[in-house]
């Protein structure tokens, strides 16, 4: 058996497919490390376990990865014209504002700094 934590099993990678990881690199990436695998498991500890009641770890995985497949977040920032740019920058508020039209919900939104070499 699993071991338990509040409300419900803790992550086991073996709980999802190669396809399912494959999949959640693209949509749910650890952008603070490179280690995603760290970052599901946290996620799945610490709120997945709640929705055990509904979704199992497979299931609450696969139903982020839809989540994220409904909104092309790239799509919705292009039609606002902010796209790559080597000179460009933008306020966090207009990155914001055409998410939060499109999708009715407030994004969190963070910047990852690339250091370069």
């Amino acid at each position: 058996t699993s071991p338990v934590i509040a409300g419900g099993s803790l992550f086991e990678t073996r709980k999802l497919s190669p396809d399912l990881q494959s999949k959640l690199k693209r949509s749910w990436p650890n952008v603070e490390t490179d280690n995603d695998t760290k970052l599901w498991e946290h996620e799945w500890n610490k709120h997945g376990t709640c929705s055990e009641g509904t979704l199992n770890q497979t299931q609450y995985f696969q139903r982020s990865h839809s989540m994220w497949r409904s909104y092309n977040i790239t799509d919705i920032l292009r039609k606002a014209q902010i796209v790559p740019d080597a000179t460009q920058t933008w306020k966090y508020s207009d990155i914001l504002s055409p998410i939060k039209t499109a999708t009715r919900r407030t994004p969190l939104l963070r910047c990852k700094r690339i250091l370069s070499t």
